[in-house]
């Protein structure tokens, strides 16, 4: 019995997947990539630089301390805010936010530089942290 032909359809949907294919393990797709790679950091770096203050640039946020300190000991549990998980409190904390008191003293711009760090589009304000935090301060212990 002689095989099926494949629909035209069927047959140009598998030349473009070859084509994908070989095109990925070119040298100039790996270019590509590279290039796409480095500017998106370089697009990340200048965003945390600039600030909403008439585009003044600001140093980049301080890494979280390796060593113990006296603050450090005394962290609240940022999880109890809710819409942030243990993820998100890791990488607040990488920021250095270690408390209520940061958050609860967050202004507008603040929300908003939070917001582009953790590619949050609204969540902060729609999940009322500021507000959140500040409850949690006072019954803290």
């Amino acid at each position: 019995m002689p095989k099926k032909s494949k629909s035209s359809k069927n047959l140009q949907a598998e030349i473009q997947r070859n084509l994908r294919k070989k095109f990925a393990k070119s040298r100039s797709h790996q270019q590509l990539k590279e290039r796409v790679d480095a500017l998106e950091k370089e697009l990340g770096e200048i965003r945390r630089m600039l600030g909403e203050s008439g585009g003044k640039p600001r140093p980049a946020p301080k890494k979280a301390a390796t060593k113990k300190s006296e603050s450090s000991i005394n962290k609240d549990n940022l999880q109890r805010i809710k819409g942030i998980g243990a993820v998100i409190e890791k990488r607040l904390r990488d920021y250095g936010v270690d408390g209520y008191a940061q958050i609860a003293a967050w202004k507008d711009v603040d929300v908003e530089d939070f917001s582009q760090r953790l590619n949050f589009k609204g969540r902060i304000q729609r999940e009322r942290w500021v507000e959140q935090a500040k409850a949690l301060m006072t019954d803290a212990p």
